[in-house]
């Protein structure tokens, strides 16, 4: 009897995949991990920058460096937690992280992509399922508006000389198809994209083989988090509504989208302008026009992001709260779409 009610608490549960990159991604994991549902993640794989460009170049690794950062979320706190989570500061080793490593090794053992991340879940203790976006090395390619093209995550993601000009589309090259993770979001009661730098994690995913595909067809309740800064080289000038709107091209179907209407701390904001980032501006007009359900609450963690020692690249200082972001993304899994 009682496991047959176990069976029927766990059939009730809703089942919750999100797309995106690592630090988004994981901030979200965090909170989200708590709650009795079915969660799955749809990682990138197209990161050649840090640690993973010089496991792709040196190794041929696969890109394992967002999907550690989410299995160290998802973990339990502990020694693999720990080691999860450890980077180099010092010598030849210095940027990489010790799971990057372990999971690059793993791949040459075993010939596989997914089998070291199951490895990995276990020792973790992670019961969520996480699956790359694709089964390769992918490479992510952006056409600029004034016809520039620009190929490697990396590049993408950075800031770049001479005069900006947005992107006007991105696409995957060596891309190979990943069932598991397009079944996935056939089978989802709510799908969320991001949080995440758009361009470089939350919108590839939607061009990745079969993925578009899946989340078009899907009748599950589709959730965007828009980010809390805006990116130099990527989203420069965006407000609340641009990033709606380009993610509408990709999923125009979508209900929901959160965004953040706290305001920073202004010492952090001035370190954000120094790199060309401001906050999202909630153009709330323009933001009633998409015909998309807006979602404004304080979400900022009220503690700065540290810089991990030997972490080579710049990374986000503000962040999410997870918990708050968590729970307002379990409230739209149990509700009917409006």
């Amino acid at each position: 009897m009682l496991i047959a009610y176990s069976l029927r608490l766990i059939a009730k549960m809703k089942r919750i995949v999100i797309l995106g990159g690592g630090t988004g991604v994981s901030t979200l994991l965090k909170g989200l991990k708590k709650y009795p549902v079915k969660l799955s993640v749809i990682v990138s794989s197209w990161d050649d920058g840090g640690s993973n460009g010089r496991l792709r170049r040196e190794l041929k690794a696969f890109p394992f460096s967002d999907i550690r950062q989410c299995l160290a979320a998802l973990a339990e706190e502990g020694y693999w937690k720990n080691f999860f989570k450890y980077r180099f500061a010092k010598g030849e080793l210095k940027g990489h992280t010790a799971a990057n490593l372990f999971l690059a090794n793993l791949q040459k053992i075993t010939g596989s992509v997914e089998e070291p991340i199951e490895i990995a879940k276990k020792l973790l203790g992670v019961q969520a399922e996480i699956f790359p976006a694709t089964l390769s090395s992918a490479v992510l390619v952006a056409k600029l508006q004034d016809g520039r093209k620009i190929i490697g995550e990396h590049l993408v993601d950075s800031p770049r000389k001479g005069k900006f000009s947005p992107i006007k589309s991105i696409q995957l090259m060596s891309a190979k198809f990943n069932r598991k993770a397009v079944l996935a979001i056939k089978n989802a009661d709510l799908l969320v994209f991001g949080p995440g730098d758009l361009y470089t994690s939350v919108l590839p995913n939607l061009v990745a083989p079969g993925i578009g595909q899946a989340v078009l067809k899907s009748k599950a309740t589709k959730v965007f988090i828009g980010n809390l800064m805006t990116k130099d080289g990527q989203t420069n000038g965006f407000q609340a509504s641009d990033f709606i709107f380009s993610v509408l091209e990709y999923v125009p179907n979508l209900n929901y989208a959160i965004f953040n209407k706290q305001i920073p701390p202004q010492n952090l904001v001035r370190k954000y302008r120094d790199s060309k980032s401001e906050m999202v501006q909630l153009d709330k007009d323009r933001l009633k026009a998409a015909g998309v359900n807006i979602i404004l609450e304080n979400l900022l963690l009220k503690q700065e992001a540290k810089k991990v020692k030997g972490d080579v690249l710049k990374r986000s200082f503000l962040r999410h709260d997870s918990k708050k972001l968590a729970e307002l993304v379990y409230e739209l899994s149990n509700q009917k779409i409006s």
